[in-house]
């Protein structure tokens, strides 16, 4: 369900609201708070104690159901205004509540997460009513369309087809049987996201083997009184050790440790969870889950997935091979009897190839990048590009290294973030990107938070890359809040175009123009255009082993959930698709499933991932042409791409920006020529 007269309640990058009006435009002229005055500018009131949250949940989610109540039994002549503004009203006042599915993840107090999970619920609950709401539906129908403009004509279509895609023409007793089986998905699904969150493994090791890490690291890691260092799971901790220690017992035991987490309690509810979503997509009347979640997409069906998985699979296997053999023979030099390179091998190796082959030294070159010039030139690259202005918002937060920004244009205020950038307990363990708020056309500006976990101090240039990546999401929903109507405004086009503008994005984090306005060492040196050089040569080599990796991915998740669930066990399938699929073997007594989040809130669309890449393959062939600080070709592509919203398939507002129709097959020649 990707209109929002239906509204998403769980997705990922659109989650979550919030109208508590803190801090108001501080920091604003006169003029400038005069302009937004009518205009919801709030961020989020980190104070609210879990009571309190409970509590407003409670009495906002009962006064929704009331008044949705009374708009799913209105008569008379439906017309836009009464039956979606209405809605429209509903979802406004469901505002404060709405950044709940941020702060479940992110706050520091354990009564604040679970008040704020137990909110989520509820909307959850909500939403599915709205989706079987046979009364609203009808009134949505009964909406005379024929002297309507386009844009909203193809709103109310797809609205009618995501109502019917939720069960709304079902009998009551399947429809209450819907919601039921909703509600209880969600609720595993919570759990699922929580022990992966909460699950943090940790291994002892000795100072003999961190040997090839940098001293900033040794530095943080000291022994305790025995001589035994500490080395956690978390990202920080574990893309160093993986990189740099030339212990093969180290990396192997931290790899075992890392994709462990959430086991064996995450087997049972992953299990459930695809058990029971393969129920309710028969129930719908589709075979399984996946046609059910595709139905909506670009990709349209899971065969088409599958057809294109296995396209870009077919246009690795020589590139991986070739990856494959110069890594075996580097591991041979350092273990003669080795017959094979396992996972916990590859990034080391890879490191060490550079270095030799392409002369790039990481650790060279992460001492240009220190966190908050990196923070800065992301910002400066956004002011750059797209003519804005990014300032710090001094607004309430919930922990002090969270930072707050807002987005100026022309003396108008655009937009507002938050970044939770440093890793710590219980915080969400990955890179995402939360919409809070999506911009409204003269109602409301975007609201977005950022959820990451990067050192304070250096960083690995592949943390930078994900922190320009996290931020072309926040970049696409400040773009993005153009049009009049929640269904398509905001980040509201097909899911499985999203990924698209950030994985595009990424692409200036190899400009050297770009990287030398920020990339500075201690000594105030800027990084050489040479190390630039280098690293662009060495880019290629082990992408397609990477790409390989993704598509087992992407191949677990469609086929959880494109098979029945009674033919199959969770370890053996796979077991069965990284042995068809991944470049490197299973690592015994590894559970990746477990700590594998995206098999909850992607499902089976993880095939996501790869497909916007070839979409954003193509649309950056546009500023390869034109130039990357080409400030016209941003402009078409922050008004025709990230302007357009959900107001036309994603297909037709590439193709505006393109000058033609989208060709994946551009990203599959790629692939085949490294």
């Amino acid at each position: 369900m990707k209109t929002a007269l239906i509204p998403i309640a769980a997705a990922v990058l659109l989650s979550g609201c919030s109208l508590t009006q803190n801090n108001l435009d501080n920091g604003a002229t006169s003029a400038q708070k005069t302009a937004s005055a009518n205009i919801l500018t709030a961020g989020i009131d980190p104070n609210l104690s879990a009571e309190a949250i409970a509590q407003l949940c409670e009495s906002i989610v009962s006064k929704a159901n009331n008044d949705f109540a009374a708009l799913e039994t209105s008569t008379g002549t439906a017309t836009l205004e009464n039956v979606a503004g209405t809605f429209d009203n509903i979802i406004d006042d469901m505002m404060p509540i709405r950044h709940m599915w941020y702060m479940r993840s992110v706050h520091p107090d354990e009564s604040i997460r679970n008040a704020a999970t137990e909110c989520t619920q509820k909307q959850s609950d909500f939403s599915t009513q709205v989706g079987l709401s046979k009364g609203y539906y009808e009134r949505v129908a009964a909406i005379d369309t024929n002297s309507l403009p386009e844009l909203e004509k193809y709103m109310i279509e797809e609205s009618l087809a995501g109502f019917r895609r939720a069960g709304v023409d079902k009998d009551e007793a399947t429809r209450e049987k819907i919601r039921a089986m909703q509600q209880e998905i969600t609720k595993i699904g919570n759990e699922f996201n929580k022990n992966i969150r909460e699950d943090v493994r940790y291994v002892e090791t000795s100072i003999e083997h961190l040997d090839g890490l940098p001293q900033d690291y040794l530095d943080k890691h000291p022994a305790d009184e025995n001589g035994v260092i500490t080395i956690s799971t978390d990202y920080p901790d574990y893309g160093p050790v993986m990189t740099y220690s030339h212990s093969d017992e180290l990396r192997h035991k931290l790899r075992v440790a890392a994709r462990s987490r959430g086991y064996p309690q995450n087997e049972k509810l992953l299990k459930s969870l695809i058990e029971k979503r393969h129920a309710l997509a028969n129930l719908l009347g589709f075979p399984n889950h996946a046609s059910l979640s595709m139905d909506d997409k670009m990709i349209g069906t899971p065969e088409n997935a599958q057809a294109f998985l296995t396209k870009v699979g077919e246009a690795l296997k020589q590139p991986v091979e070739k990856e494959l053999n110069v890594l075996l023979t580097r591991l041979q030099e350092i273990n003669p009897d080795a017959s094979e390179v396992n996972v916990w091998q590859a990034t080391y190796l890879t490191n060490l190839i550079r270095q030799e082959d392409y002369a790039l030294d990481s650790k060279e070159v992460r001492e240009y990048f220190q966190y908050e010039k990196v923070r800065d030139g992301i910002l400066g690259l956004t002011e750059d590009l797209f003519g804005v202005e990014i300032k710090p918002w001094e607004t309430a937060t919930w922990h002090e290294d969270v930072e707050s920004y807002e987005i100026w244009e022309n003396g108008k205020l655009l937009g507002r973030f938050y970044m939770d950038n440093h890793p710590r307990e219980n915080k969400y363990k990955h890179a995402a990107h939360w919409t809070l708020r999506s911009g409204v056309k003269n109602k409301q500006i975007p609201l977005s938070g950022l959820a990451q976990n990067f050192p304070k101090g250096l960083m690995e240039h592949g943390q930078v890359e994900t922190f320009l990546h996290e931020f072309g999401h926040l970049i696409h929903n400040m773009f993005s809040g153009t049009q009049k109507w929640y269904a398509i405004t905001g980040m509201s086009m097909e899911r499985d175009f999203v990924e698209a503008p950030s994985q595009m994005l990424e692409e200036w984090i190899w400009d050297y123009d770009t990287i030398k306005t920020f990339a500075v060492n201690q000594e105030g040196e800027t990084i050489p255009e040479e190390l630039v050089a280098k690293m662009n040569r060495a880019r290629d080599f082990g992408l397609a082993t990477n790409t390989a990796t993704q598509i087992f991915y992407a191949n677990l998740s469609l086929n959880y959930y494109s098979r029945d669930p009674s033919t199959f066990e969770l370890t053996p399938l796979m077991m069965e698709m990284q042995e068809k699929f991944a470049p490197y073997p299973y690592v015994e007594g590894t559970h990746f499933y477990a700590n594998f989040g995206h098999l909850n809130g992607y499902s089976s669309n993880y095939y996501t991932y790869q497909w916007s890449l070839a979409i954003a393959t193509d649309m950056f062939s546009r500023f390869e042409k034109e130039g990357m600080r080409n400030k016209d070709t941003a402009k078409a592509y922050r008004d025709l791409v990230l302007g357009a919203a959900g107001s036309k398939p994603a297909s037709k507002f590439v193709a505006e920006f393109l000058g033609r129709e989208l060709n994946p097959d551009a990203y599959i020649k790629k692939l085949q020529s490294l």
